[in-house]
């Protein structure tokens, strides 16, 4: 059952992904992370987006903008080495939130008038592609799927719709072959991962030679707001499936309260935690709970000598502007009792 929801939204992913320049990888990130290990995901990933690659770049293959994959291509190559080695310590989920703020940032795109006419293409110089090319390998060994990341990029470079498929399929093919031989040598192309990573192949190739057509009759203008359509749509999927994740995996939360006059925010992180405060006639202060035993030994004495006998409720830590100090809160026969040491 979960392999048939894995195959739906792959061709739902993959025809939007073929009319709007790319998004499917990230789309399906969310879908893959229900059946498979997190470090699996990115190696499914590749196995679908590899053959997706390969079969956009056979059906597109005569408008490769070849200026732009040369310059690419030599940046790439060690950011994916580089992305698929650390993806066994890093986890990706806090990069898939980094990058989903940043791909519903082109929310803003959509407002714009697109041009009725694709400009001629810019030279672009050597350094600046293949830092892009880089930064996109990087990404891309991490969570397995980024394209889309840098479709703002090929449309302000004024590459037309059939290029932007072409050419990014060619920039990503030997990327994708690097990442299926770096996965399996790492261990992480295992059987539920091929088996995920062949219904996605299968999946992409169906919908991709189903849409090809709809994309001759598409208007460049149309084209490119469907392509940050995609980027938000995909950072809104990208941004709440790892937000939930790491809910689950690492306690992230957050939560507000209005005690008088305070506005307290406070996030968690695993085990700890950290509160923002905001009163109307003071500076912003920031709170973080801390043991007895952790403070300076004067700030220890300190309290001793406040504590009187009376259970200690919690000290917090507090940075306020230009004011660093701590609070001691006592339980003074029922009653809550603050005090601020000065360390």
């Amino acid at each position: 059952m979960e392999l048939i929801v894995v195959f739906v939204a792959a061709v739902l992913a993959f025809g939007l992904s073929t009319v709007s320049g790319g998004g499917a990888g990230l789309l399906l990130l969310p879908v893959l992370a229900r059946v498979l290990p997190t470090a699996a995901v990115p190696a499914a990933l590749t196995v679908g987006t590899a053959t997706s690659t390969v079969s956009k770049l056979a059906l597109f293959r005569h408008h490769v903008n070849w200026a732009v994959t040369r310059r690419f291509v030599p940046g790439a190559v060690p950011g994916v080495l580089l992305g698929a080695y650390l993806l066994k310590y890093l986890n990706p989920l806090y990069l898939e939130v980094f990058i989903g703020l940043f791909l519903l940032s082109n929310l803003t795109m959509l407002r714009r008038s697109a041009p009725a006419t694709v400009v001629e293409p810019a030279p672009v110089g050597w350094l600046k592609l293949s830092s892009i090319g880089l930064l996109a390998g990087f990404l891309s060994g991490l969570t397995g799927a980024v394209g889309l990341v840098f479709n703002k990029f090929y449309f302000q470079y004024g590459l037309s719709r059939d290029q932007v498929i072409a050419t990014r399929a060619a920039n990503e093919l030997l990327l994708h072959l690097i990442k299926l031989a770096l996965y399996l040598s790492l261990g992480l192309l295992t059987g539920p991962a091929w088996q995920a990573g062949a219904v996605v192949a299968v999946a992409a190739v169906l919908a991709t030679a189903a849409t090809k057509r709809i994309v001759h009759y598409l208007p460049e203008a149309s084209f490119r707001r469907l392509g940050y359509a995609a980027m938000v749509l995909s950072g809104g999927f990208m941004l709440t499936a790892a937000a939930t994740e790491l809910r689950t995996t690492d306690n992230l939360r957050a939560s507000t309260a209005l005690l008088g006059d305070e506005l307290e925010v406070t996030g968690w992180w695993r085990s700890r935690s950290l509160t923002l405060e905001l009163e109307i006639d003071e500076s912003p202060a920031i709170e973080q709970p801390v043991a007895l035993a952790q403070l300076p030994p004067s700030v220890q004495a300190a309290m001793h000598r406040l504590q009187q006998g009376r259970p200690i409720i919690k000290i917090e830590e507090v940075w306020q502007l230009n004011h660093h100090y701590y609070e001691l809160y006592l339980n003074d026969r029922g009653r809550v009792v603050s005090l601020d040491v000065v360390p």
